[in-house]
């Protein structure tokens, strides 16, 4: 998408005017035509409250230029960055739908600045597409968007670089989650984040089997063991900070497919496996965030990269394997394998990048998606200070996060086996169990668990969401990332 700061109309001509309105149902561009409109549309219910309606025209005009299609846009009062998004996403599939190649916004008053870029983030994610594979896809051009405002130049250019790259980002990450599964292996994820490194100054390191080996890595090597595909050990490390002894690790569950192994998934659960990397995605997409915005703070990636198949080699319920950090697994469901891969990244975060905090981010359990559904990702956390920071990320990102107990005094037995120090599936409370599993590994860390296998697909094309990756938690990993700077800035 285009996107032109416009302190006139001489120089751009629009087919679709993008109106906003308030809970006071105040327009944001007060025109007879317009508020004529409106108030026949708000008659008839379609506009009000938060809608978004969208009307076909052929007699508009605005500031002296014609134009076909008027959108109008419902602001609640006290919107919030996510609202926005969701509110302009909806506005711009309208738009599509239309077929509008050119459109006009107004952004003027005092809070300009609190909500512009949450808009242009909900115009641009709403925008996207995935047609990789599409060999019929039809030319199509670019969208205009011209922004009317009163804001300097300096300060609208800061907005919409800030908006491109971490738009990009998220673009990037649904890139790799929508990518099939025989194209997207665990060597071509590899090379997707090596790519990032390179362009942003990332130093990358992808460990093999051997390495893996060599390192003690029993948990990780036991997921991928059935699959003939290589694992890939990614590891990205950016120093924005390098007199600070400080360092965060962004850990991503990279499997590439997931057949569930012996304990294989049925056919309606087998679909969309692919996607089971996608922490991975958001993790390697975030750290290019993180380094393009030149952050003042040390952070590295660490993604464990395989596939989870069946084969005479394959790890088989009731294994015992030990970990990198010493602790004896037993393997009581092969379908719980994202964290056995995760415990041993965050082991070699801690002991091998010297990491002083974690976060890890993954598509872990089907209970966190019965219990949150597709719209809030499930967090656990062993430091207050570090999930305020993730809710406080949340907010600025718009993505919705709802944390989760990871009860302590109450579950401390949900993950204990009788042959070995811990078992791989819990006995109940399903997402819980996956956190408390992960948390034997953090060695006292403060250390956040994102569980995103609700958001990271959306099973539709509306608001800021294609059908397919929604390239969850991207955002907000840069986000929690910006706030953990010393001293914070803003951006």
């Amino acid at each position: 998408m285009q996107i032109q700061r416009l302190v006139d109309l001489d120089d751009f001509e629009f087919d679709t005017l993008l109106v906003t309105y308030n809970h006071k149902n105040r327009l944001s561009i007060e025109l007879g035509k317009v508020s004529e409109i409106f108030e026949a549309l708000q008659a008839d219910d379609l506009v009000g409250g938060s809608k978004v309606y969208g009307l076909r025209g052929k007699d508009f005009s605005y500031q002296g230029q014609s134009y076909y299609n008027l959108i109008f846009i419902g602001i609640p009062e006290k919107a919030t960055p996510r609202k926005y998004q969701l509110q302009f996403g909806t506005a711009l599939k309208i738009a599509k739908g239309f077929k509008s190649k050119n459109l006009l916004m107004t952004a003027i008053g005092e809070d300009v600045s609190y909500w512009l870029s949450s808009a242009l983030k909900g115009l641009i994610l709403g925008d996207y597409a995935f047609d990789a594979y599409k060999s019929d896809k039809k030319e199509d051009r670019e969208l205009r968007l011209g922004v009317l405002t009163g804001m300097d130049s300096s300060s609208f250019k800061k907005e919409e670089q800030y908006v491109r790259m971490i738009t990009q980002a998220v673009y990037t990450a649904r890139d790799l989650v929508n990518a099939p599964a025989n194209v997207m292996t665990p060597e071509a994820l590899a090379e997707k984040a090596k790519e990032v490194c390179d362009k942003n100054n990332i130093k990358f390191t992808a460990l093999d089997q051997d390495a893996c080996q060599e390192l003690g890595m029993g948990a990780f090597l036991s997921v991928a063991k059935g699959a003939d595909t290589a694992a890939q050990f990614i590891v990205m490390e950016y120093n924005g900070r390098a007199t600070d002894d400080d360092k965060v690790a962004l850990i991503g569950k990279g499997i590439c497919f997931d057949a569930g192994g012996y304990n294989i998934k049925g056919t309606p659960h087998m679909k969309g496996m692919n996607g089971d990397m996608g922490g991975a995605a958001a993790v390697i997409s975030a750290m290019g965030a993180i380094a393009e915005a030149k952050l003042g703070i040390n952070v590295v990636g660490v993604i464990p990269a395989c596939e989870n198949l069946i084969s005479g080699s394959a790890a088989k319920p009731g294994d015992i394997v030990q970990s990198m950090n010493g602790k004896y697994i037993e393997v009581g469901n092969t379908d719980a394998e994202g964290r056995m891969a995760l415990a041993d990244a965050i082991t070699y975060a801690i002991r091998e990048c010297g990491a002083t905090s974690v976060i890890d981010v993954a598509t872990l359990t089907g209970a966190c998606v019965v219990a949150l559904g597709d719209r809030y990702t499930g967090a656990f956390a062993n430091s207050e200070d570090l999930a305020a920071k993730i809710i406080q990320a949340s907010v600025l990102s718009g993505e919705n996060v709802w944390r989760l107990p990871l009860g302590d005094g109450e579950y401390d037995d949900v993950n204990d086996s009788d042959v070995a120090d811990i078992t791989n599936c819990g006995n109940k409370a399903g997402a819980i169990a996956a956190a408390r599993f992960l948390s034997a590994f953090v060695e006292k860390k403060p250390w956040v668990h994102l569980d995103i296998a609700g958001t990271s697909e959306s099973s539709k094309d509306a608001q800021i969401y294609s059908k397919g990756g929604t390239g969850a938690a991207t955002m907000l990993l840069y986000e929690a990332v910006k706030l953990m700077e010393k001293p914070y800035k803003s951006y």
